[in-house]
């Protein structure tokens, strides 16, 4: 089982260094320097669009892009010599945690503008004519003030991507007994590797099998596993926000 674990967790935490600064830049744009224009406001419905596309809509469209797309084209440009054994253009870590970084952007970018939404304006005024520039509000005043709705967009995307499985369903996970991502040889995380993933163990195991009676108790122990593990990271990330709003309550943050 700790494969699995091992590789639900890692798969998050991937997944949320990528998603968090590209959410946060799109929403700070859309709220502190687009205008509100008709091209701001179709982005807006598109982006509320991409939040109830299902989730194997992009499961295949990760696997046509990232990996037939850009893995392929990376295994033509850096390693010819092992085509045709694929390299990066075989479903992976790194795909896997791109695909699940895009389903959970719009989560992310709606959650931070909803947090920048509620900062009130003479918090902006009060730094500005005190001679500080406009990136220099943002970066100290604005989005200290907003991190806590920054960090609640981590959270929902944190609880929807741990216990994703349709978007694995398209051959994105290995077997069971597959090898760690991670080893003692350069570059130590292999991104490309195959991982196991929690959701689906349950999936393989709870269905895939000839004798459901001897699989049970595992398919139990696994999705109890996966729930304790998105429990831990959910409150994880909830005692960061908590303790980012009482640092930043002064500054009027509610």
């Amino acid at each position: 089982m700790f494969p699995a674990i091992f590789g639900t967790v890692l798969l998050v935490i991937i997944m949320s260094i990528m998603v968090m600064p590209l959410g946060v830049l799109v929403a700070v744009y859309l709220h502190e320097y687009a205008e509100n224009n008709t091209l701001t406001r179709m982005i807006r419905v598109g982006v509320i669009n991409l939040a109830g596309v299902p989730s194997i809509v992009y499961g295949v469209f990760g696997l046509g892009f990232f990996v037939y797309t850009i893995g392929g084209s990376i295994d033509s440009l850096f390693y010819a010599e092992r085509l045709p054994a694929p390299t990066f253009g075989t479903p992976g870590l790194l795909w896997s945690a791109l695909t699940l970084a895009i389903l959970t952007l719009p989560v992310v970018i709606v959650a931070t503008e909803e947090g920048l939404n509620r900062i009130p304006v003479s918090a902006r005024h009060g730094s500005l004519a005190l001679g500080a520039t406009q990136s220099e509000t943002l970066w100290r005043i604005v989005l200290p003030m907003a991190s806590p709705a920054i960090i609640t967009g981590l959270i929902l995307a944190v609880a929807r991507a741990a216990g994703e499985v349709a978007a694995f369903n398209v051959s994105w996970c290995g077997e069971i007994g597959i090898k760690l991502p991670i080893d003692s040889q350069f570059p130590f995380l292999h991104l490309e590797r195959k991982f196991m993933h929690l959701g689906f163990h349950i999936y393989d195991v709870g269905f895939q099998t000839s004798n459901i009676e001897a699989a049970r108790p595992l398919v139990y122990a696994t999705s109890f596993l996966l729930v304790t593990v998105v429990v831990g990271l959910n409150l994880t990330a909830i005692a960061i926000r908590n303790n980012l709003r009482e640092k930043y309550r002064t500054l009027g943050q509610d």
